[in-house]
């Protein structure tokens, strides 16, 4: 299964969502209601705030389920160095960095991912919250 990424067009900043990613944090929803409003549709309106607020927002995103391309010629993210892998109390493995990750029939270049350090994803290696982590409470 290939991952598909949706993508939000605006005249200063490009938005891509990947939903099969997404683990609902909702960095993005608290950090700009205005341009992530999940009761509109479409639910990204990258005219709604300015690029860089946009862009700083959208490095918050811990699965990498948003990425942007910027339209002014700067650099777009740029990876975290060393790139690192923390572990949290319920087997998730946080990673920022230069990421290369196999997933089914595609390797997919990322700056963050989260992934399923327990294997009880339906989604795997991501996690996607399908089942109830090690350390979780029900």
């Amino acid at each position: 299964m290939k991952l598909v990424q949706k993508e939000y067009r605006g005249s200063e900043i490009d938005v891509y969502f990947t939903p099969a990613l997404c683990i609902h944090a909702v960095e993005c929803v608290k950090g700009l209601p205005m341009v992530f409003d999940t009761t509109r549709r479409p639910w990204m309106d990258p005219e709604q705030e300015s690029l860089e607020a946009i862009a700083q927002v959208i490095e918050r995103c811990p699965s990498g389920a948003l990425q942007y391309g910027r339209k002014d010629g700067e650099p777009n993210e740029q990876p975290d160095e060393p790139a690192t892998i923390v572990p949290t109390v319920s087997q998730q493995l946080v990673m920022r960095g230069n990421l290369q990750i196999s997933h089914v029939d595609e390797d997919i270049q990322t700056y963050r991912a989260i992934l399923c350090g327990y294997g009880q994803s339906n989604n795997v290696p991501f996690c996607d919250k399908s089942s109830i982590c090690k350390g979780e409470k029900s």
